[in-house]
């Protein structure tokens, strides 16, 4: 049996942390708005921190956040060492598939929610008074009443607060003989018999009404049922008719025009990485470690197409060349 852990006040583990670097005070009762910017990225509203924020929300993720309860058997987002690949994969061998998400989600989220989700947590985190600084944490990491997109707090608080219906709903499809992933506000539902999945529906949006009171509902116009003997499309991948997990079509023709012309055409590629290659170079290797993860053989037919060494050299990270 586990040792409990032993607690310690925010301060012991603050100064513990910075050894005078930053002022507890500050964490305590500094300005918070004032320490980052809004922006808007396609029609989202993105919140920046800057380094100081950044630095409380380390703080906060490493002797608060980690420690959150979280299912690890549904959800497969903003988990070291898991990817979409993972939530999709679970269900390659399934015939019939329900695919639905979670409208505004960080939006929906708010402090009266997010507080709850916290204090579930307490006595499993390293804080021995949590309570008397909650509300300063909320302010931490909060943006405008609900979880800003943005804040690297903002996923992993996302998990924590579906713990509940991650569980509900994993009951729910275990009785019914189905397969559950979530990635995100993704949700996946599959299995091989249709008449188990026609509830399905139903089911995720009054478990979502039943925890959250209303305040988090399933995107209708994003909700589809799916069957095996075509691609189905998840999380940017497909699983083809043989249940082997593959890239979208679409996702590989981008990687291959930005490799083509980074090859072929400087100046075509500069102008397709919006002026600065080393963003197209960052996406590269973003796109080619992505491929290492989902479709190996896909990454072996790049390697063909292009050489080895070339394909090779572009997965390394960029600091690294």
């Amino acid at each position: 049996m586990a040792e409990p852990m032993t607690q310690k006040p925010l301060q012991a583990l603050f100064d513990a942390m910075y050894h005078g670097r930053h002022a507890f005070t500050d964490f305590l009762e500094g300005s918070v708005t004032d320490h980052y910017t809004v922006h808007w990225i396609k029609e989202r509203k993105v919140f920046a921190p800057d380094k100081l924020l950044k630095t409380y929300h380390s703080f906060i993720r490493l002797f608060l956040l980690d420690y959150l309860r979280t299912n690890t058997d549904v959800v497969f987002s903003y988990r070291k060492g898991t990817s979409p690949y993972d939530a999709v994969a679970r269900h390659q061998e399934s015939k019939v598939f329900y695919h639905t998400d979670i409208s505004n989600f960080f939006g929906s989220l708010d402090s009266a929610i997010v507080k709850a989700t916290i204090q579930r947590s307490a006595s499993e985190t390293p804080i021995l008074d949590l309570d008397d600084h909650i509300d300063r944490l909320l302010e931490l990491t909060m943006a405008e009443g609900s979880l800003p997109v943005g804040f690297s707090t903002s996923p992993l608080l996302s998990n924590a607060c579906l713990y509940d219906f991650d569980n509900q709903l994993m009951e729910y499809c275990q009785a019914h003989g189905l397969i559950l992933t979530r990635y995100s506000d993704d949700i996946i539902i599959s299995g091989d018999d249709a008449l188990a999945l026609s509830g399905v529906e139903k089911a995720v949006s009054a478990i979502l009404q039943e925890i959250f009171d209303g305040k988090l509902s399933i995107n209708q116009k994003k909700s589809r049922f799916l069957n095996k003997g075509r691609k189905i499309k998840l999380l940017g991948m497909v699983i083809l008719p043989n249940g082997q997990v593959s890239i979208d079509s679409k996702f590989k023709s981008n990687l291959e025009v930005l490799i083509h012309f980074y090859l072929k055409d400087q100046e075509k590629f500069i102008d397709k990485s919006r002026g600065k290659i080393e963003d197209g170079m960052t996406r590269i290797t973003g796109y080619l470690n992505y491929v290492n993860t989902v479709d190996k053989a896909y990454l072996d037919k790049l390697r063909r197409k292009y050489g080895i060494t070339t394909i090779d050299t572009l997965m390394r990270d960029t600091r690294e060349r």
